[in-house]
Formats: C-alpha cells, structure tokens, sequence
C-alpha cells in the first residue's frame, strides 16, 4: 500500500497542468527475473499477461544493468557463441486523473540490446537498438481507473545485437530512463528543430525554427466532405537564460484537420550571444499551441547560437578556426554500469574541463540524453556516433555491413540518434560507425544524416582517404605515427581529426602524446584528435573475483586488460596519463622554453601562447616565481591581453638575479588560471645568463693510490675504493664516513603492461632479470696524471647461456675530489631492447633524503615529459614524492650534516621498495602505447646491436 502511495505522489508531482507536457517518470523499483537458458526463457513466455503471478521475480531498480547487481558475470566484447541471457522486466502503476483522454507516449532511453514491449497484456512492439531512445504510442492502452501493468523483454544476443557490440562491456537492461508523456490528443505539438545562420561578419544571426503540429480530428463530414475544423496559434518566444524576451511572434494558422503540418519561422538577432566550448550560453525558446485562446501544449528548447563550418579545409566554429582537445569517452560508471546519472556526467564533464579537453567522441554510440544536454550547459564540442558495430567484435558475422539485409538497423539508428540530439549546439559532427570499411549501407547512413541535418559535417573513422565522397565532411586516422599524421594533415583537402591517435593503456602509457598533438594541429586542416581513453573500463559487482593490477587489487572490479585504457581510473581518480593530457592539451603557455640575458638586465620578454579559440588572454591570471635553483629571488602575478591565436610578450623582471654564477640554474615558474579559478597549467621557462665560464685551477691536495687488495684513490678528504674482482666502485668516504656503499651497472627492471603489449617486446618469464648477473673483470688499468687520476677497468657480465653483456668504465677522480664515471655497454640479451640503462647506486641509511634539480615533481621521459616542470624536488628516500622515473640535471642524496651531488643529465630511478638505492640512468625506454613502440626519433634502447650505450656522470662528497 505505502508502495503505491510513494507512485501516486510522485506521479502527481511530475504531472504539469494547464497546457505543458505531462510526464510520469516510471523509474524506480521493477520486478525482475533472469533467464540464463533459452529453457528459462520459455518458461516465462506469458510473463506479460496481466494476471501473471511474479512471486518468484526480485524486485530491482531501474534504470540497471542486471551484471552490475550481480545476476550474472559481465561480459566483455559480446557473446563467443552467440547466446545470452533474457531478462524479463515487469512495472506497475497508476495514472493521474485526466489522462484518459490525453495522447500518450512511453519513451524508453536505452535498452540493450532489444526491448519487446507489452502494456496490460498487449503487445507495442519490439526495438532492435541498444544505445539509442525510442518510444511506443499507448494512446487508448492505458486503464485510466485501475492499476496499468507494463512488461518488458530484453534480449542481450539478437540479429543486430553485432551493431551495439565493441571493445567494452556487453551489459543487458533496461539502463535508461523510462517514462510516459502526455498531451492534446487531436492536436499537438510534436517536434521542435532550430538553425542558427549568422551573416558573414558573424555578428547578426537568424534562428531559423522548425515545428511540426500533429492533428488527428476527422477529416471529413460527412466521407466526401472535408470538415473545416478550427485554426490554431502558434506563439514563439526566445529569451535570455536570465529570462529577458529578446524575441516573441505569434502566427494563426489554418486548420489543417487529419494532416499534420511543419511551420518554419525565423527570428533575426543583432549582435546575440554566441554559443563555444568557451562560451557555452545557451537561449530558452518556448513555443506554445494556442486554440480558442487557450495555451493547450508547449514545447521548450535550449538554444545555442552556433554554426560550423568546413570551407577551404578548416573547420569553423562560428567562423573561428578551432583545435578539438579530445578523449574517447564510454557511457559507463563501475557503481551502475550504463545507467550513469547527472553526478556522474557532471563529474566526467568537470574534470575533462580541468584537464583542458574540449571534445569528447562518444564512443561508439550515442550517450545519454542528460550527457549531451551538460555538454551543450557546460561547453563542450561533442562528435557524436552512430552504433554501427565495431570491426573487432567478437561476431559470427564480422561483414554484416556488406550485407542488405541490416538497411534497418543501419538506418534505423542514424535516424535515432539523429533526431534526438539534432537541437544540441555542442554536437558539431556526426560520426558513421567505428573504423568499418566503406559501404553501400555506409553511403545510405551518410545520405540518410546530411538530408536530416545539413548544418554539420559527417565522418567515418579510420578513413583518411582524399577520395571519399563528398558526404564525408571531414577525414579521421587512427594511431599513426607523427610524421605520418604531419603529412596527412598537410596535404589534406577537408579537415582531419584523428579520432583514436594515442592509447592511454595501462597508468603510463600515452607515449607521444606531445608529438602526435602538435603534428595533427600545426596544419590549418588539423582540427584536432582524440585519446582512447577517458576511463578504466570497470564495473564493480557484489560477487568478488580476481585481483590483479588491472583493479588495483579491488576484487569487486571487473576489468578485462582491453579496457585498461582511461587517464583517469574507472573512480575517476587521475592517473599520470591524466596530468599529461592536461599539459599538452593547454591553451595557454611560454612559447619558449628558454630565454638568454645579460646580468643586470631589469627584465627579459617571455612570449605567451594563446591557443583559446575565442578567449582573450586577459582573462588568465599569470603567477610568475624566479628561482636560482631551489632559493626563491622573486614572485607576482598579472595578466596581460592577447588575442585567441597569438603569442604576446610579458614582462618579466629578473633584476634580483644580481649575480648570475654559471654552475647555478636560474628559471621562472609560472602558472596560469582562468576566470574560473581553475589552473590551466604550469610551466618553467629557464633563463640562461651570458657570461664567461671562469676556468678552475684545482688545487691538489692528498691526491694518491693505494693498492691492495682493493685500489683506493685519496683526493683530499674524499677516497674512492674500486674492487679489483669486479671493477666497481665498492665505497666511497669523506673523512671517513660512508656515504656511498657500491656503484654497478643497471640494465633491467620488471616491465609493466604497457611495455609488454609492444610488438615483439619479452612476455614476463621469457627474459631473466638481467641485473642479476656475475661480472668478471677482463682488465684494469691505473693512470696517474698531475691533477687526477683514472682507472680503467672492462667487465664481462654473465647471467646465463643465453644473456650476457660487457661494460667499458673510465673512472676520473678529480684533485677536488670529484668523481667522474663514463661507461660503455654493449649487449647480447633475449630482449629486443632495453628499458633502462645506468648505474645503480647504494647510501647509508643516514642519507635519507632526495632531492633533484630537473622536471617534477611528476614521473619523465624522453616522449612523455610534458606534465612534470624544471624546478628542485625532492623529499624523503623511498616516499612517493621521489619514487619513479625522473628527468634529471644533478642529485642530492643528504642527511644532517652532508652528502652527495650526483651531475646527471639524464634519468633518475627510484623504488620505494629500495629507499638506499638510486638509479643513475643515462637513457630510459620511451613510452609505448598498446602494441605500438614509441616513434622515431625517442631512443629504442635496442640490444644486439653494434654500437654500445653510453652514459656519464659525476659525484661530488660534501
């Protein structure tokens, strides 16, 4: 009883009177059961009869998937045999009073992957798409007095199932909202389209307004005579969002009984608000069917003043060229699967905004309503898809596209997802399918889209081809190389956006972003890309599984290795990926990265770039901070105006840098904020002094070589022991205190997922650790001269039959006490490269602190160094402020009362496991994607070759 109550109140409270749209909203508790078994399935055949008993059916919430609540397990990338499971869906309820006599739809936001539809014992119909809203009319169907049963079947493994199936979860359910809507029954208002046309000074614009009025009454008196029936009003009003009219007509139309009839209208603006990604301001349009003086039916339409563009190759927003900073993104959340809800989409849409991402691919189908509906509220350009499969489902039927026999489907879904979001201003294109060839049913959805909407321009992703036919807008290319992506974008006749161009697989991949960013958007026609992708694709379920490094040990998280692919976790919690793509995506930054003056010179002029479309750079607040490599000298913030697209100067004074000393590191730091508060991004610009290196005449002091059983240099208060055994430096003292404890080569290190799914790369277990290995020194040699002495030592490395490698080293020790090391590494290893080369290097526990000056705090390297910035870091040995892979000029190693410097222009590495170690590396592996190595020219690190690696760097005890 208290159930039907709780409807009835809600019911009520949706219901609008005196002419608005009614809707009852039929979200919320439904009978369920799942029929794992077509034998199952059979035995509930007649669920839909309205005195069907459900007691063996569970009570769910709607909108779900039933995977995610923990029925079944959920599956990745479709069905292997083509068989799944049914759920069978049963809803209760009654309406408000005055419906009987109303027209009525039920809409349905999503269903996967087909809905057969029953109300009160009758059969609606059936729908065969899963990512796109569709609706029944129920006009006459429903019990106005009584208590309405709705049924619902849905079948997860049907004929077109294989257009809704992708790299990403198969989940079963009715994940959308469910509702019912009321109106007129004779006359109504049933669809209203805008088009906004400025003119070509894109200042002054006309709405151009669509509205298709409905009319059911009788069309004749008697058969043969037509019945004159009554005119109608139609108002329009178009207001501010902060519901000022700015324009209002209202039209009297002839009756038109038993035919419906489009009007078009148009309002002529001067100077409106345009609608951006930046400045996404939205318009409220109301329309409103008047008859004999009464307001019988409204419509209401938010109203986004934007036009695109393709002329001459480049896309226009507004007239305006424009660079789409893009993610793939999936409509999916680990707590409720696809039936994500505002928090969610508010939640993605902000912290893409954070990250400087402007676009978003709705991969591989239309996103909810709700979803796009923000992206027009919040400001985001959006390429929207229609679900016409993926080539890599797992599908008896990998060609259906050749096949005739799915016109339907095929068009059935780019009407649908054409219509519903055809009025949102942040839809800017329409995207046919997912990299599938070129079709005659791909030339029928493309016909079918550009008749339906001529205001936008259409791609097919994958095909970058000069010769597709012209009802292709724009060309799209997935993961090429920069080079190839520079040319292509050079040479392209439409715009180009690289729809998938670098894969974020695993917590560090992303190798290249950077690269391929800048080759695409250099070009007029490159108007941008997209990363695959947002998010982990997890879904947690009740029942626990396996934990792996995929969910983070979280044995609730379902994450097959195909979808471990987000900047961000399946939570949403950033991951080194999502800091990358925040810097490289950043509309503003120093166009230089380093600036040369005199000492004594008052300021120096750093260029700004300006990569807003449509944003002034006044409107950023510039933080500056002058540091000599970690002392702060200076510190303010301003802004200064620029125009979208330019690189003004801004002043920055470097007097307090009185006297510039050349072995120290001079740099600003700046930081950029919007108007929202929000950091766009940070960046180190370095200023390099002019002035004369000064040679330094060393003093010799105690500078000699004991031999025993071991070679000890003495070179002031500093000695240096080098193991005759093994030609390492074993210890290292000033005034005889230890302080570094052994010195050996590192070649090795366990390689995460990302460097494994590299064409040709070692699976884990094929290739031993190679940095556990037996060395054998093959010659020795001790040189003195007048101010150092040097040793020269050649190792053999042994780790099996099958691993070896040699290391030439050149040990200088200074008369100031300096130690200076060169080596040569040439291998003969299993793998085909290597991910790290350089020395390891062990201290007392007393020493534990680190810090470095080079990129920080964030993880570097050599195609990834974008997020991190030049600057002193550091913290405690084996705290995550430390541990990683860093780029490097010099490191301390300290502790209360001195330590070591090491100069290194290279790599540091360090393991929170081994707070005593660092890894002095000369060279890194650059970062993969998935089953892609880095490009050309980012070292290789390639073994079996010729030419050895070689590193150097230097110690310094204080």
């Amino acid at each position: 009883m208290f159930m039907k109550t709780r409807v009835l109140i809600v019911c009520l409270l949706a219901f609008w009177f005196h002419g608005y749209a009614q809707e009852i909203n039929l979200n919320g508790t439904w009978n369920f059961a799942l029929a794992k078994t077509e034998k199952e399935a059979n035995r509930l055949a007649g669920f839909y009869a309205p005195d069907y008993k459900t007691g063996k059916f569970t009570p769910i919430p709607v909108p779900s998937n039933w995977a995610v609540l923990g029925f079944e397990e959920p599956v990745y990338q479709g069905f292997d045999k083509g068989t799944g499971s049914e759920g069978f869906y049963i809803r209760e309820f009654s309406l408000p009073q005055g419906w009987a006599d109303r027209r009525v739809l039920l809409h349905f936001g999503g269903v996967w992957a087909s809905a057969e539809v029953w109300l009160n014992g009758r059969a609606l119909g059936s729908h065969e798409s899963g990512y796109t809203s569709f609706s029944f009319e129920v006009t006459g169907l429903l019990n106005a007095t009584s208590t309405n049963r709705l049924a619902v079947r849905v079948r997860q493994a049907t004929r077109d199932n294989k257009f809704d199936t992708y790299d990403d979860w198969t989940l079963g359910g009715i994940y959308r909202d469910v509702t019912l809507e009321a109106m007129p029954r004779e006359r109504w208002l049933d669809y209203v389209t805008v088009k906004t046309l400025f003119d070509n000074r894109f200042e002054d614009a006309d709405l151009k307004i669509r509205v298709m009025v409905g009319d059911t009454h009788e069309p004749t008196r008697p058969v043969k005579y037509h019945n004159p029936g009554e005119p109608y009003d139609l108002r329009f009003i178009l207001s501010t969002k902060e519901g000022t009219p700015v324009a209002r007509r209202q039209i009297t139309v002839p009756a038109h009984t038993g035919s419906g009839r489009e009007h078009t209208l148009s309002f002529h603006l001067e100077s409106p608000f345009k609608w951006t990604a930046e400045t996404p301001y939205l318009y409220d349009l109301h329309v409103e069917l008047i008859e004999k003086g009464e307001v019988v039916h409204t419509r209401s339409q938010k109203v986004g003043f934007r036009q695109i563009s393709t002329e001459g190759g480049v896309l226009r927003i507004n007239g305006q060229a424009v660079k789409l900073r893009g993610v793939n993104r999936h409509d999916e959340h680990p707590d409720v699967g696809r039936a994500t809800t505002r928090e969610h989409w508010i939640k993605d849409l902000t912290m893409m905004k954070a990250a400087n991402i402007n676009y978003v691919r709705t991969a591989h189908y239309a996103h909810a309503k709700g979803f796009i509906e923000l992206c027009d509220q919040m400001g985001m350009y959006v390429g929207e898809e229609v679900s016409l499969g993926g080539r890599h489902a797992r599908l008896p039927d990998p060609y259906h596209m050749y096949n005739p026999l799915y016109a339907a489907p095929v068009l059935l879904r780019s009407y649908e997802t054409i219509v519903r979001d055809i009025n949102s201003p942040s839809v800017i294109y329409w995207s046919i399918g997912n990299e599938n060839p070129l079709t005659t049913l791909h030339m029928a959805a493309l016909k079918l889209v550009n008749a339906l909407d001529p205001t936008r321009p259409t791609l097919i992703p994958w095909h970058s081809e000069n010769w597709l036919p012209e009802e292709i807008g724009l060309l799209s290319a997935h993961y090429w190389q920069p080079q190839d992506l520079d040319q292509w974008a050079a040479q392209a006749l439409r715009p180009v956006i690289s729809s998938e161009y670098t894969h974020a697989f695993g917590n560090d991949g992303a190798g290249g972003l950077d690269a391929r960013w800048k080759a695409i958007t250099r070009h007029p026609s490159g108007a941008g890309a997209a990363i695959w992708m947002w998010a982990d694709q997890g879904i947690k379920t009740p029942k626990p599984g396996v934990r792996n490094e995929f969910n983070g040990g979280d044995q609730y998280l379902r994450i097959d290795s195909r979808g471990w692919d987000g900047i961000v976790d399946s939570y949403r919690n950033p991951t080194r990926d999502y800091l990358e793509v925040k810097a490289v995506y950043a509309q503003v930054y120093p166009s230089e990265d380093k600036i040369t003056f005199m000492p004594g010179q008052e300021s120096v002029y750093v260029p700004i770039r300006n990569d807003f479309d449509f944003t002034d750079l006044s409107t950023v607040k510039i933080d500056w901070t002058l540091w000599e490599d970690g002392r702060q000298l200076d510190s303010d913030g301003r802004s200064v105006a620029g125009a979208p697209h330019t690189s003004p100067f801004f002043e920055l004074p470097v007097a307090k840098i009185s006297e510039a000393r050349p072995e120290k590191t001079y740099y600003a730091q700046f930081v950029f904020t919007g108007t929202d508060g929000t950091e766009i991004t940070r960046r180190s610009v370095e200023l390099e002094p002019l002035v004369k290196q000064q040679r330094q005449i060393k003093e010799v002091k105690n500078l000699s070589v004991t031999k025993d059983e071991n070679v000890t240099v003495h070179a002031g208060e500093a000695s240096y022991t080098f193991d005759q055994t093994t030609g390492h430096l074993a210890l290292a003292t000033l005034r005889g205190e230890a302080l570094i404890t052994g010195l050996r080569p590192i070649i090795w290190r366990e390689l995460n997922q990302s460097e494994l799914f590299i064409t040709g790369a070692p699976q884990p277990g094929t290739v031993p650790d190679l940095n556990l290995n037996t060395p054998s020194l093959k010659s020795w040699e001790v040189e003195r001269q007048d101010d150092r002495i040097i040793i020269r030592a050649q190792v053999e490395y042994t780790v099996d039959a099958d691993n070896h490698f040699t290391a030439s080293y050149k040990y200088t020790v200074e008369a100031d006490g300096r130690l200076g090391i060169h080596y040569q590494i040439t291998t003969r290893v299993q793998a085909p490269w290597l991910p790290i080369v350089g020395m390891a290097l062990r201290s007392p526990e007393k020493l534990g602190n680190i810090h470095w000056m080079g990129l920080g705090p964030h993880d570097a390297y050599p195609n990834k160094r974008s997020a991190p910035i030049l600057g002193v870091w550091g913290g405690e040995a084996g705290s995550s402020k430390v541990a990683g892979n860093k780029e490097t000029r010099w490191i301390e190693r300290t502790g209360t009362e001195g330590g070591i410097r090491i100069t290194n222009v290279g790599y540091m590495m360090h393991e929170r496991n081994t707070p005593d170690e660092v890894n002095i590396l000369s060279a890194v592996l650059s970062r993969p994607e998935k089953g892609r190595k880095a490009e050309l020219p980012f070292p290789q690190l390639k073994t079996n070759t010729d030419f050895p690696m070689i590193g150097e760097f230097s110690i310094a005890l204080f």
